[in-house]
Order: C-alpha cells, then sequence, then structure tokens
C-alpha cells in the first residue's frame, strides 16, 4: 500500500521543494507553534509558504499552537485567548491551502471523574462548533493530538463528543509509548477517527522525539493494514539524510 509520507519541519527554511516533490514527500509546518510570532513575522512566513507551496504537489500540514492553550476552559478569558489562536492558525491553513492543521488534545487525563470528562467535552464540542464557524472555507481536515493520555479511552470519548466530519484523530505514536496501552489498543479503538500519524519513538521514560526502529514502523504497518487505514504519516523527529530515509520506509 502506497503511504502518504510528510516530514515535520520546525522552519521554513529548511523546506526544499524540488527534493519535497521528487521525493513524493509532504510537509508539516511548525513554525506557527511559536507564541511569540509578531504580526509582522506571521504575516511573512504566511507570503513566504504561499510562494513555495505553489510548486509543492504533496500534501501539506500545519501544526497549530498549544502552549498554554485551552479553548473548552471554564474560564472566559483563557477560552476566548485559546480560541483567538485556533481561529487564527486556521485561517493561516486556509490561506495556504493546508490539507491538515494539528491541534493538541489538551486533555488533563488526571481529570478522569465521570461528570469532569463529560463535562470537558461538551465544553469541547461548544468550542469547536465556535471555532469552525469562523473560519468555514477550510477545507483540509482538523487533527487532535494525543499528547498526555495513558490509554486512547478519552481522547476517542472527546471525538465522539465532538462528532464532526472533519475532526479526526491525529495519532502521535511516541506519546502513546508514554502511557500504559499499548498501540495495536490505540489503534483499534481509533481506527474510525485516525486520519493522521506522528511517527517518532522514544525510551518510555521522556518524549525523546527520536527515530523509531524498524520493527516498531513495520508493527504499525501491519496494525494500519489490520483496520484497513491508511493515514498520512509524518515523521516527527530529526533525519540528517531525508532520501535515504524516505527509500527506507517506501521499501517496508
Amino acid at each position: 500500500m502506497r503511504r502518504n509520507i510528510l516530514n515535520c519541519i520546525s522552519t521554513i527554511d529548511e523546506l526544499d521543494v524540488a527534493a519535497y516533490n521528487q521525493l513524493g514527500l509532504g510537509v508539516e509546518i511548525q513554525d506557527f507553534t511559536e507564541p511569540n510570532l509578531s504580526a509582522t513575522e506571521i504575516e511573512d512566513l504566511v507570503r513566504r509558504y504561499k510562494s513555495l507551496f505553489q510548486n509543492l504537489q504533496q500534501p501539506k500540514s500545519l501544526h497549530g499552537p498549544f502552549l498554554d492553550l485551552r479553548p473548552s476552559s471554564p474560564d472566559p478569558m483563557i477560552r476566548v485567548i485559546s480560541q483567538q489562536r485556533y481561529i487564527k492558525a486556521l485561517q493561516i491553513a486556509t490561506e495556504l491551502q493546508a490539507d491538515f492543521i494539528v491541534f493538541h488534545s489538551q486533555i488533563n487525563p488526571q481529570l478522569n471523574e465521570p461528570f469532569l470528562s463529560d463535562l470537558n467535552n461538551l465544553q469541547s464540542r461548544d468550542a469547536w462548533q465556535e471555532i469552525i464557524a469562523q473560519v468555514p472555507d477550510f477545507g483540509g481536515t482538523i487533527v487532535i493530538e494525543n499528547v498526555f493520555e495513558i490509554t486512547p479511552a478519552m481522547l476517542k470519548a472527546l471525538l465522539e463528543a465532538i462528532a464532526l466530519p472533519n475532526i479526526k484523530v491525529n495519532l502521535d505514536i511516541g506519546h502513546s509509548k508514554l502511557g500504559t496501552a499499548p498501540l495495536a489498543e490505540w489503534i483499534r479503538e481509533l481506527k474510525d477517527y485516525i486520519a493522521y500519524i506522528h511517527l517518532h519513538s522514544n525510551n518510555g521514560i521522556h518524549d525523546q522525539h527520536v527515530k523509531a526502529p524498524q520493527g516498531e514502523i513495520e508493527t504499525l504497518y501491519q496494525l494500519l493494514d489490520r483496520y484497513a487505514i491508511n493515514p498520512a504519516i509524518a515523521l516527527e523527529y530529526p533525519i540528517q539524510d531525508l532520501d535515504q530515509e524516505i527509500r527506507m520506509f517506501r521499501a517496508i
């Protein structure tokens, strides 16, 4: 099965459009996660990316802001600024004609009392309805990423509550390794929602963002095939030889 592979970049200077086209490689841009960008810097980045993307023939993705944000917060001031950040990111993604935009789930797994979990999910549903209403022209897919969750249960409940067709899951493989559930459980439980994957690995203790061993990649591919899903896979770790790395992925 042909996999849609993307590479995550931290800055625009890392993007070589000709090389990405030659490799059949998409890109996830992460410049806009930086909370201290000025309006002028954002405008300049958007202009430069628009120019580069005119020639990029592969999928494009944007990682949205996440630091200290919670768009479903019961605190109205936190909720407003968080939603403003999300809306701005969606507006940028729309202008860049991105296929995907990534947002963190902002789930705190310690707040697992059923009433609190259900309340958070309902507030999240309302927040996403408000956010999407402000950017109706976004034609891509919003993918929600697991970060601190130790099992897929809370993320699945969140997606079931939001229940919007263009909001799916970004399964972060490295983050899942820091939890208690095996990868097979994550994919089995979220198979109806997984549209995107962040692929990286770690020692099970720290979020190291290192290359996954080939055995982990093969296991991932086997699970995706088992459930007949083919999400985009974004490589979220430093790569020294991009050509060699992508050829390895294509050979598996």
